[in-house]
């Protein structure tokens, strides 16, 4: 008899530890997005602020008199997220720890690992407690930013607008003097028990073309992985890759250039690049950040202009080849180094639907859509412009130092499948794509260029009709009345073919569309607070019961996250 309840505890214990799914705002975000969101209320007072995902070590969040300056806008822009407010939390707590960022002074912030743009600002590090709508985390690691800027190129300084949700890190927690603070993922995981593994995984989506994020908890969403998955080491601190090379194409029809494809575009004008060079997967920052040459490589294809005081591209929306590659099936290709070798490659192609992006205040007076290349001299990155079209997970190694991999996959279109919730095991050191296809996921959107209205098909037919003698036709050789009338009855019925092919292509596609776009909908309803079981596909809800204590801290072992504030140290 006992060994048959402690069976029937096993299996209990087992069916409630599923993936975590977090909740997405239904509200978008940013200057230079617009960008999905994750959604936690924070503090005793459950006041609740949108986040972007994806951030090692600390959360990064604003506080309620970030509004009180000025300066640098009259418009408190970050309100549109949230704010946190101490006072309306009997858990806070932002004195216990004593190391810095302190609040004394402002101060160079490390606000993240690109630093391509750099920030200032007042911070004080702090513990508070943050509900998962259906569970709290308590002593969560937090920066707490009551002041801060960030400063372009040009010189202009503007005020931050989003915070940072931090998943998780090489450690369980986070020490300071013997004075522990945790991160959602590692609670989930070794505090509450929740999750069976210290991992996630995530894509994004695209607020301007409806794709919904997708963030598990201790799982992933097998649907927005596609076909072969990278796996390679994290450093605990930081997602490396090698990236080999940069490439334009088109997936389907014609193209909007005078070829269908074109490579070596890291390297154009930069033969040092050529073996390739290191990148981080960072999807807390905005922009794709490259070498200059590279960014300048691609946007000499592009109908662009280069805005220094902001360091990115503005789209030439006046250039007939801005609609053309925007809405065609064309694409940006990044191919990295697989799983770590050097004997295998993945490619990871972004469409530019997703890289005509757009500029708001405070940076612009006026909605200006732009390319998110960023020339640096630092830290080479991918950021959130990449991960709209890429997947990412992450094995925290069960929080060992120097153990686990992070994932790297192709992310669907606005057609991507239903959701297929995968938990990952603890010593997982690879992950499954699924066999969808990824142009399928795309055919409701984008428009195939014909190669009538293709420019490489137009310049070839310009061509051939200017230089080809044969194109003209001399009295000598003319056709008889009877063979033109045939060829013009003939040309009739070919038209009015082609004019009913086109009708019922049209129709269908509206169908499609409407179709994709029930599907997204539906998919954003069923978001938590529910959780997924892999095997039926249906929703339930749980009830987590009474929470675990947090687990004792281990001293042991290194546990500073990398990104300390203020300059000069």
């Amino acid at each position: 008899m006992f060994s048959i309840l402690l069976l029937f505890a096993i299996l209990g214990l087992t069916s409630a530890q599923r993936p975590w799914v977090m909740k997405w705002s239904p509200e978008s975000y940013g200057p230079d997005g617009p960008w999905n969101a994750v959604l936690v209320k924070m503090g005793s007072g459950r006041q609740e602020i949108a986040m972007y995902a994806g951030r090692w070590w600390e959360t990064w969040v604003f506080l309620s008199d970030y509004c009180s300056n000025t300066t640098t806008s009259p418009v408190c822009y970050a309100e549109e997220a949230g704010l946190f407010d101490p006072d309306m939390s009997s858990t806070w707590d932002n004195t216990s720890i004593k190391l810095d960022p302190t609040g004394s002074s402002w101060e160079d912030l490390n606000f993240s690992p690109t630093n391509a743009v750099p920030v200032s600002g007042k911070a004080r590090r702090a513990r508070e407690t943050m509900e998962l709508y259906g569970t709290t985390v308590p002593d969560v690691d937090l920066i707490s930013i009551s002041q801060g800027y960030q400063t372009y190129p040009g010189g202009q300084s503007y005020p931050l607008q989003v915070g940072y949700l931090s998943l998780g890190a090489q450690d369980v927690n986070q020490t300071f003097d013997k004075l522990g603070a945790t991160m959602i993922t590692s609670w989930l995981w070794n505090g509450s028990e929740t999750i069976s593994s210290y991992t996630y995984g995530m894509h994004i989506g695209s607020a301007p073309l409806g794709i919904v994020g997708s963030l598990m908890l201790g799982g992933y969403d097998k649907s927005r992985a596609l076909g072969e998955v990278s796996a390679q080491p994290h450093t605990g601190s930081s997602a490396p890759i090698s990236l080999l090379d940069i490439s334009l194409g088109v997936a389907e029809g014609g193209s909007p250039w005078k070829y269908p494809s074109k490579a070596g575009l890291l390297a154009q004008g930069n033969s040092s690049l050529e073996s390739g060079v290191s990148v981080r997967a960072n999807v807390v920052d905005p922009y794709i950040y490259l070498p200059q040459s590279s960014c300048d490589a691609i946007a000499a294809e592009l109908p662009v202009t280069h805005n220094a005081d902001l360091g990115l591209y503005f789209w030439n929306t006046d250039d007939p080849q801005y609609s053309k590659i925007v809405t065609s099936p064309s694409y940006l290709a990044f191919t990295f180094v697989k799983d770590n070798t050097n004997t295998q490659n993945i490619t990871i192609k972004v469409p530019f639907a997703l890289l005509n992006l757009t500029l708001e205040a405070p940076l612009v007076t006026k909605p200006t859509p732009y390319f998110p290349c960023f020339g640096t001299e630092g830290t080479y990155a991918l950021g959130r412009a990449f991960f709209q079209a890429a997947f990412i997970g992450v094995n925290y190694g069960a929080g060992i130092v120097g153990i686990g991999n992070w994932f790297l996959a192709q992310a669907p279109g606005p057609g991507y499948s239903q959701m297929n919730t995968i938990a990952i095991e603890e010593s997982a050191a690879e992950l499954s794509g699924s066999g969808d296809s990824w142009e399928e996921t795309w055919a409701s959107h984008w428009s195939p260029l014909t190669e009538s209205n293709s420019t490489s098909a137009g310049n070839s037919s310009t061509k051939t009709t200017d230089d080809s003698p044969q194109s003209t036709s001399s009295a000598s050789g003319g056709l008889s009345t009877g063979a033109t009338a045939g060829i013009g009855a003939g040309c009739g019925a070919a038209g009015l073919a082609v004019i009913a092919l086109v009708a019922w292509w049209l129709i269908r596609r509206r169908r499609q569309k409407r179709s994709a776009i029930s599907n997204f909908r539906g998919q954003r309803d069923q978001m938590h607070p529910m959780t997924y079981s892999q095997y039926s596909g249906q929703s339930e809800r749980v009830d987590w019961g009474k929470q675990i204590p947090l687990s004792e801290l281990d001293n042991s072992r290194p546990n500073l996250g990398p990104y300390e504030m203020g300059s000069g140290r």
